[in-house]
């Protein structure tokens, strides 16, 4: 055997059974062929191996010291390839990988929290790492292979990625439970004079959906701070006059805020989970991807 090209995988399997019998008709009735047929395998095995491999005894074949050498590799070679045909199996305690998620830190609030809790208790090996990809192109950060997988709204995602919808978000106005407009019911007008505070995910901006929905009933509003920092909204909604137009799941994690419908129609949008085509048939990938969807529920 002189070119890995001219070996034929079948020859190996039948090598192994005219080991196992030392006998051509016996090997030709567990292959499902004729002894012709059988023979002519043989002289094959011969032809590549370069050795006659059995010679006659009285009661049949004996291998040859070199027919024994290869067969123990022949094995091995078969085992190996029915090994690497078979599905992967997967066992999430024993699963040790990382995780690398891009995004925003709304979403690392909302979703990778309890992601995280849940991997601690299914699958303890996995390590996760939450990237931000505010203001960043999320298939350029999946070509350049920095993340695995991205939580993100559906502006983000182009037709081509592969994708999967999460959840439908819509907005929710928050204040202060001690604010004097809490619990009183607001017009258009009436809430478009309040003072706001915006969260901005790429800094500095103090226009948005709600603004948007106002500018459509020719009112306009004043938002007094911006932040790009979501952790710092709590507080300050709760220590001011000011209220803030915020994604209900987000929302109705904060502590001592009063939450009411707001009295506009405020475009939502829709969580989607994306992913590159590297990871879209690897089974673990696959399995986390499915615990991400079971959290979003």
């Amino acid at each position: 055997m002189t070119d890995l090209r001219k070996l034929d995988l079948n020859l190996l399997k039948a090598f192994v059974i005219l080991l196992d019998e030392c006998n051509v008709s016996r090997a030709a009735q567990r292959l499902s062929v004729t002894q012709p047929a059988m023979s002519g395998i043989l002289n094959r095995l011969r032809d590549s191996f370069h050795d006659p491999l059995f010679v006659r005894v009285q009661h049949g074949m004996q291998p040859t010291d070199r027919a024994l050498q290869l067969g123990q590799i022949a094995r091995q070679v078969l085992q190996d390839i029915t090994s690497m045909l078979q599905p992967p199996v997967l066992e999430p305690e024993n699963l040790a990988m990382t995780l690398r998620i891009g995004a925003t830190d709304y979403v690392q609030q909302i979703i990778a929290l309890p992601l995280i809790l849940k991997l601690r208790r299914l699958a303890p090996n996995v390590q996760i790492a939450l990237l931000p990809v505010q203001g960043q192109n999320i298939k350029t950060l999946f070509e350049q292979n920095k993340i695995d997988l991205a939580l993100v709204s559906h502006f983000h995602v182009t037709p081509d990625m592969y994708q999967q919808k999460l959840y439908d978000e819509h907005y929710v106005c928050a204040m202060s439970r001690e604010h004097p407009l809490a619990n009183t019911p607001l017009t258009a007008e009436r809430f478009s004079q309040l003072p706001f505070a915006m969260f901005s995910y790429n800094g500095g901006e103090f226009s948005g959906a709600t603004d948007l929905a106002l500018q459509a009933l020719g009112l306009n509003r004043k938002v007094m701070v911006s932040l790009n920092n979501i952790v710092l909204l709590p507080e300050l909604l709760q220590g001011s006059d000011l209220v803030a137009v915020l994604p209900a799941h987000f929302a109705q994690t904060l502590p001592n805020v009063h939450l009411q419908a707001p009295p506009i129609d405020i475009a939502g949008f829709t969580m989607m989970m994306t992913w590159h085509e590297r990871t879209q048939y690897d089974v673990a990938h696959q399995w986390l991807r499915q615990i991400v969807g079971e959290v979003c529920q």
